[in-house]
């Protein structure tokens, strides 16, 4: 990270905001984990990678039980700083231009759906709990605090998930494509002490990290049938032979800067390491 500082992260502007969150979530006994861009960023501050855009919103997973337990944290927010906006799940906190989206998920949600029926607005959460149940607590040292966040992995299930709802996110493509293409500078040192078997004679970093990338996400997906399914039938369509490619390889491809093959190989052993035996 020589030529990179804590400030070259979104995250660094909003140290006000997450000392309050910790406050709140920790008094009430919640749950709760960064997701989204600002996750990404953690991720990648890990990594000593330098993010590719800056963005003013955080967004939160937090498990609540209701949505009597959920309004009472946006009310216990707001008396602290925080005003409400035409979203029902956002908040703005104007003092460090920040706008928060606290996304419910756990016992609310019915078939990986939460419903606010006063704005009709549905919130797919499919994935929430198992990246919850391994997040990674994050110690920024410039900061003096922890960030409970996504772990890489789960940020790309999550935002897989995402972009198959609604193809029109190449946010989240994007995001896809600057983690697999920075993957063996996160896993690089784990690979040498956990997955020796990659090293062989066709070994190359870009599909040896994607490998260890499938063998990371396979707890999280085996703990939940749908998750599995929808992340499978992605990575299928993506691979399969075809006249014309579809959109996902496509837009891989340009994100990654990379020909389709090259793409469809690394989709290919991400699949070979979910479904590698332990």
């Amino acid at each position: 990270m020589s030529n990179l500082t804590y400030k070259d992260y979104s995250f660094a502007n909003h140290r006000e905001v997450y000392h309050i969150l910790e406050e709140v979530f920790v008094a009430n006994n919640i749950t709760y984990y960064l997701i989204g861009a600002n996750a990404r960023d953690v991720q990648l501050y890990r990594a000593g990678i330098k993010p590719t855009r800056i963005t003013a919103d955080i967004d939160f997973a937090v498990m609540v039980p209701d949505f009597t337990k959920y309004q009472s944290l946006i009310e216990e927010l707001c008396s602290k700083g925080f005003q409400k906006t035409n979203e029902i799940y956002r908040l703005a906190y104007e003092k460090t231009n920040t706008v928060l989206d606290l996304l419910p998920y756990g016992e609310i949600e019915q078939n990986h759906t939460v419903n606010f029926d006063q704005r009709n607005i549905e919130l797919s959460v499919l994935g929430f709990k198992e990246v919850g149940e391994q997040l990674e607590k994050v110690y920024i040292k410039e900061a003096g605090f922890t960030l409970p966040t996504t772990p890489m992995v789960g940020l790309i299930i999550l935002k897989l998930v995402s972009w198959s709802d609604n193809l029109d996110r190449t946010k989240d493509i994007e995001d896809i494509s600057l983690l697999l293409n920075s993957g063996w500078e996160f896993y690089e040192q784990e690979a040498y002490e956990k997955h020796l078997d990659l090293f062989d004679d066709s070994f190359q970093t870009t599909t040896a990290a994607a490998r260890i990338i499938g063998r990371k996400m396979k707890p999280i997906l085996e703990a939940n049938e749908k998750l599995y399914k929808t992340i499978i039938h992605i990575i299928d369509d993506a691979i399969l032979e075809k006249p014309k490619a579809d959109i996902t390889e496509t837009t891989l491809a340009l994100k990654m800067d990379k020909s389709l093959q090259g793409v469809q190989r690394i989709l290919y052993q991400i699949k070979k390491g979910i479904l590698d035996v332990n």
